[in-house]
């Protein structure tokens, strides 16, 4: 009888030598491919800057080996959330999550990154896995990129979508990757993170990079959120035994018992990292005097709610005082006269009744250029129990085109069409509606800056400090906000008018 002589099974490490000696070129080309841990691949291929890959913190590590791990039941989770203060590297860590996933998982994959707005969605975790590869000399070879799709040589490709939910229709993602979900608050956006969800027939997945929202305004995100507190939070020792990490990587969970900022929801396949408070702080560059610095500046400078969801994640609520009044005060400088030379944009908010009829007059500031300065105003408010003759204004409007240069005249055209159309036919003036949509909402945030930064001159107009007391905002986005009235009764016309002229005058080339 023949038999045949044992060899014993190469282990990983010695098979992984083999390749090594019989396909140098290859293992150049999917080393640490071969490896399966994410963070080996990371660490070989994820490229920050010119000849650096990325250099991840323990707990870091630990959370991209969790997501890339089989949970409980044996199977990875299907949704997957990483949320945490600003500048933690959230938009990295997705970014090497998504490109790690093109590269090493099956060929063919759809692979959707999404956000807000198409600018958003093609600026952020797309973009920075676009950098990774064109930083990387083995991955330019393997790559092909468009400005709005990477395709990838076993025909995996990423593309950047816009909030189009019929677009996507009948999409088979295999990973979709969402941007600040907090901002996902209209029905389309919704109708997107519904079509792109995880589909059965294959293993697919999708990964949340945001954080905290607004109370009544996030629904989507603060869904989920429920939905992982419904889970079960992790201990440090599960951490542990399932990624390998040491005890402590979350300082403040140095035991096995200790918890760490990760639930698992198994019913609903969600897995998700939140951070927030004093302890999210994490990076080396938020920590010590520059950081306590950098937050102490923070705190003066932003809005309370801001802050507390940017630099605590919190959720905060929605609305609150647009500016802190004192602001506005420290505005206050004498100015010279206003000349007949001197470039003038004028705003205009109105209605017939109800809210006031209001006139904002903006030039660049006489010596700062950068900045702006509140020339004239005008209010007119309706009678009780009847409606603003709009002839005043209208002649308030033609005197101010004759005394002085005016070179724009803005409005909202809800209630003012008829007016100003009227107006184009008696003066040569450049006369177009300021859109009140995004384009209101960035300058309303404008408006904002303008005033914390002390970047507006004023001569203490009472009017319009009065209607700045009662107006709250709205926050609509990070660089966006929506002025409102506190209380239904009370007027905000003026700040309106305001926000659209500093904001039509600093556009100008003026």
């Amino acid at each position: 009888m023949r038999t045949r002589k044992h060899e014993p099974r190469l282990s990983t490490p010695d098979a992984y030598e083999l390749f090594r000696k019989s396909f140098p070129e290859a293992l150049d080309r999917h080393g640490a491919r071969f490896a399966g841990d994410i963070v080996a691949w990371a660490r070989k291929h994820f490229f920050i800057a010119p000849g650096r890959t990325i250099d991840l913190l323990s707990h870091q590590e630990a959370l991209l080996r969790l997501f890339t791990s089989p949970g409980p039941g044996g199977r990875r989770p299907k949704n997957l959330i990483y949320s945490t203060i600003k500048k933690s590297g959230k938009t990295a860590i997705a970014a090497l999550f998504t490109r790690h996933f093109a590269e090493t998982g099956p060929p063919l994959g759809e692979i959707y990154c999404a956000a807000n707005d198409l600018d958003q969605a093609t600026n952020r975790v797309f973009q920075a896995v676009r950098q990774s590869i064109e930083l990387d000399p083995v991955a330019r070879k393997e790559w092909q990129i468009t400005e709005r799709e990477l395709h990838f040589s076993n025909g995996t490709f990423i593309r950047a979508l816009a909030s189009d939910y019929k677009g996507e229709a009948g999409a088979n993602p295999r990973l979709s990757v969402w941007t600040e979900l907090w901002g996902f608050e209209h029905e389309r956006m919704r109708r997107l993170f519904d079509e792109l969800t995880p589909v059965p027939i294959q293993e697919s997945f999708r990964l949340v990079e945001t954080s905290a929202g607004y109370e009544g305004q996030s629904d989507l995100l603060r869904d989920l959120f429920e939905l992982a507190r419904e889970g079960k939070q992790m201990t440090a020792g599960e951490l542990s035994q399932v990624t390998g990490a040491s005890l402590g990587c979350f300082v403040e969970a140095p035991n096995p018992d200790s918890l760490v900022p990760v639930w698992r929801n198994e019913l609903a396949s969600l897995l998700v990292y939140w951070d927030e408070g004093f302890a999210a702080r994490r990076m080396p560059w938020q920590q010590g005097e520059d950081g306590a610095r950098y937050y102490a500046e923070q705190e003066r400078t932003l809005r309370p709610s801001q802050f507390r969801r940017l630099h605590l994640n919190e959720w905060t609520q929605s609305e609150e005082a647009f500016v802190q009044i004192e602001w506005w005060d420290a505005c206050e400088e004498e100015l010279p006269e206003l000349d007949d030379r001197t470039p003038l944009v004028l705003a205009v908010d109105g209605a017939v009744s109800g809210d006031c009829f209001a006139i904002a007059g903006v030039t660049r500031h006489p010596v700062r250029h950068d900045d702006v300065a509140v020339r004239l105003w005008g209010l007119w408010e309706p009678p009780s129990g009847g409606k603003i003759d709009f002839d005043e204004p209208f002649q308030e409007l033609l005197g101010l085109i004759q005394k002085y240069n005016v070179v724009a005249i803005v409005y909202d055209r809800y209630q003012l069409e008829h007016f100003m159309q009227r107006l184009r036919q008696r003066a040569s003036v450049w006369v177009y509606d300021f859109d009140q949509g995004t384009r209101r909402n960035v300058a309303d945030k404008m408006l904002f800056d303008l005033i914390r930064d002390r970047r507006i001159a004023h001569c203490g107009p009472p009017e319009i400090r009065q209607h700045l007391l009662n107006a709250n905002a709205k926050i609509t986005g990070d660089s966006k906000m929506r002025i409102e009235k506190r209380v239904e009764r009370l007027k905000v016309d003026l700040v309106v008018a305001l926000a659209m002229a500093a904001s039509e005058c600093l556009r100008l080339y003026l």
